[in-house]
């Protein structure tokens, strides 16, 4: 029997890889010859469900991100390897706009950029000094005794660009030998930082997204493989689905309800309070119809979001929702259709966008300050920037209004004519998401079987 470490770094690799049937974990541990270790961080508390199972156990293991100074210097160094528009963003203006930079804070910039236009342009940098660097600065072996003790023939970690945990487990398996597939968590991560260790085979969502990691993580491309995202087999799948009728009532909404579905970007973006009391003061005016209905979805953070929105809980119109158990799978199935039964998604420059189009939702992104004129370090305007949202923006199949007088005829049109942009969705879908076969879960356990038994 061959062990195989799973890293579940967070409640979303939780959620996407392993909480629903036909999930990756699940997929996996029906393997007789495979024992799987699951790697979690201690305390996290996830709801896993396999007691009992001969295949799999539960190792809590300890986190480490405290570093020296030299180390945070390196650690600095080699990060910043690239510097693309995103994380031009991110060492500007930043991303929170409740927490706008201040001026002193910018020293580093023109450092960064030297980093990313001199030593970033090199592979023998990234690939070789980089990783051999860091080995000598980093000594210190958190997980040399886990990997002792179970002796895996495999790591498998689904988190490795954004969790110090899964680069940590990354690094002993590179000392000990062992090899190692990888998956990035999110859509928009390989263009955030460098990453100075690749796994043995790394799997993506789409085929931008491993454009990406070649580009901007030096992967070779032989050793990237496109599978899908995890999660879209449970999107899709007849396991999430609720029927409208049902959906309607447990909302207390009208059976002929149009719904309008307002997700926020919480401390992201300032003024989504703005864009809720416009939509419903068109409703009531007469010049959006009467029957349509209001789901108000906070941010998953909770930061500044009771504050924005409380104002409209109660009212008739609008059903306020909670993103606050979205990653365990009966609020992730509530989402999903949330998404399904929305006549129109209206938010701003956030990931659930794209949701909304893998639904086939009609997707507006406001890409304006409600009823104000921030600073750019304040404005939603900031966002348009991302590596990521620069895709989407090419793409289309998402309708990015920039100006307030745009945003009533944007939604009149979508919601008389739900079927524009239907081509330029289908599109983002492939490009964004990979597969939407329900098959994804299945490619990424062929793709992890391959290099356990090669």
């Amino acid at each position: 029997m061959k062990t195989v470490f799973f890293s579940v770094s967070n409640v979303a690799i939780f959620r996407n890889l392993t909480s629903f049937r036909g999930s990756v974990l699940d997929l996996l541990s029906r393997d007789e010859n495979i024992r799987i270790i699951v790697l979690v961080r201690r305390g996290s508390k996830l709801p896993f469900d396999f007691a009992g199972h001969p295949n799999i156990a539960i190792e809590e293991i300890e986190e480490n991100i405290k570093r020296n100074l030299i180390q945070n210097a390196f650690y600095f160094f080699f990060s910043f390897l690239i510097f693309t528009d995103t994380t031009k963003l991110v060492s500007s203006y930043g991303v929170r706009a409740d927490k706008p930079r201040p001026l002193w804070r910018f020293w580093n910039y023109p450092l960064k950029i030297f980093i990313s236009k001199t030593f970033g342009q090199s592979k023998w940098i990234k690939k070789i000094f980089a990783p051999r660097i860091y080995l000598w600065l980093f000594p210190e072996r958190l997980y040399k005794g886990l990997f002792e003790k179970y002796r895996p023939a495999l790591a498998f970690l689904p988190n490795i660009c954004i969790w110090p945990n899964d680069l940590q487990l990354l690094v002993e398996a590179k000392r000990q030998g062992i090899k190692t597939v990888g998956m990035h968590g999110n859509w928009d991560h390989f263009s955030k930082y460098f990453i100075p260790f690749q796994t043995d085979r790394m799997l993506v969502w789409s085929q931008p997204v491993k454009e990406e990691a070649v580009k901007f993580q030096s992967y070779e491309p032989q050793s990237v493989t496109v599978v899908g995202g995890p999660h879209v087999d449970y999107f899709v799948g007849e396991a999430s689905r609720e029927s409208r009728g049902d959906f309607l009532k447990r909302l207390n909404f009208p059976l002929d309800s149009i719904v309008i579905l307002f997700a926020s970007q919480g401390p992201y973006s300032l003024d989504g309070a703005d864009l809720v009391e416009m939509i419903l003061n068109w409703i009531r005016a007469g010049e959006l119809n009467t029957k349509i209905r209001l789901i108000v979805r906070p941010h998953p953070s909770g930061i500044m979001e009771k504050e924005k929105y409380e104002r409209f809980r109660g009212d008739p119109l609008v059903y306020f929702d909670s993103a606050k158990d979205c990653q365990l799978l009966p609020g992730f199935k509530h989402y999903i259709n949330v998404l399904r039964h929305a006549d129109l998604l209206v938010t701003t420059y956030s990931t659930v966008g794209p949701d909304g189009a893998l639904m086939d939702r009609p997707v507006i992104v406001a890409g304006f300050d409600g009823y104000k004129q921030r600073p750019i370090y304040q404005s939603v305007r900031r966002h348009k920037n991302f590596t990521h949202y620069q895709l989407i923006s090419k793409i289309g199949g998402i309708k990015i209004v920039e100006q307030r007088a745009e945003f009533l005829p944007a939604i009149k049109n979508y919601l008389a004519h739900p079927e524009c942009d239907a081509a330029e969705r289908a599109i983002l879908r492939h490009e964004v998401f990979g597969f939407t076969d329900g098959k994804n879960s299945a490619r990424i356990v062929s793709e992890i079987k391959k290099k356990l038994y090669d």
